[in-house]
């Protein structure tokens, strides 16, 4: 099935990366995400176009809808910079870099259900990222595109400063949700540590009355 395109977006400064932060987490929550799932398809989205903007001078995000059953949001970000000379080092993690180029290549794949790259010297870079819609989400049919597209239209985009405040909310509930995990991590391994001496003072036991 061809891809139903839905928006796109031109890259060419600081307030582009916003604004399409901002149509990443209305799309997403316009599509039946939830608001962990949004957070998620933003950050992703933004580190991408970001990267796009700093390293490459711009570019362009396209979102569409492709696929049947499961149905899945893709967004592709284009550039015509440099292309990306170590790309296997920078997905594998083995990359660093002072400015941090790299990290959001990596971060976002995290984040995303898929996440493909095309690059090659001197012609650009070409980053697809897939999120499959949840499973409530209608079909999204060429009609239902269009509402979606006018919905888009419709909506006000937030100052800058207010989009850090949002940012930071989310980084704040990313924090809480690490933590939990952690906490719920070092739980299960006391269990496991009180379950290992359980087993070890059974094998003596058993050990001593052989």
């Amino acid at each position: 099935m061809a891809g139903t395109r839905l928006l796109t977006v031109r890259i060419a400064s600081d307030k582009d990366v916003v604004f399409v932060r901002q149509r990443a987490r209305d799309l997403a929550a316009l599509l039946g995400f939830d608001e962990r799932q949004q957070t998620f398809v933003a950050t992703a989205v933004s580190e991408i176009v970001r990267n796009a903007q700093r390293y490459a001078g711009g570019g362009s995000a396209l979102f569409s809808v492709e696929g049947d059953a499961p149905q899945a949001l893709v967004i592709t970000v284009r550039d015509t910079g440099k292309g990306i000379a170590n790309l296997d080092d920078v997905l594998s993690g083995r990359y660093t870099s002072q400015t941090g180029m790299g990290m959001g290549l990596v971060g976002a794949r995290r984040l995303m259900d898929d996440l493909r790259v095309e690059t090659a010297p001197g012609r650009g870079t070409e980053v697809v990222m897939t999120k499959f819609l949840p499973p409530k989400t209608p079909k999204i049919t060429p009609e239902r595109a269009s509402v979606l597209a006018a919905e888009l239209a419709r909506s006000t985009t937030s100052e800058p400063i207010v989009e850090l405040q949002h940012q930071n909310h989310e980084l704040l509930l990313a924090t809480t949700e690490l933590r939990a995990k952690q906490d719920d991590l070092e739980r299960l391994n006391a269990e496991l540590e009180a379950t290992n001496r359980g087993v070890l003072a059974l094998y003596a036991e058993l050990d001593e009355k052989a």
